[in-house]
């Protein structure tokens, strides 16, 4: 059950994510190649950044992080 549910979070996070980005989902599981649709951001560069900011203990941080990446990506 433990297993079940872990890749159903995975799953619904993996959703969540692609459509916060405007992307399909399939764009996280290709392998290869993967090319930003309209300049946007690319699969891995998600992930890394995913990556770093769950590296991120303090929650002070991640809040300062997120902040700084929400006025990035202001227009």
């Amino acid at each position: 059950m433990g297993a079940t549910s872990s890749a159903e979070e995975r799953a619904r996070l993996l959703t969540q994510i692609a459509e916060a980005l405007k992307i399909p989902v399939s764009t996280f599981r290709s392998r290869g190649s993967v090319k930003a649709a309209s300049g946007g951001p690319t699969a891995p560069e998600c992930a890394a950044l995913l990556a770093a900011f769950a590296r991120i203990d303090d929650p002070e941080r991640r809040r300062e992080c997120l902040a700084l990446v929400e006025r990035f990506g202001e227009p």
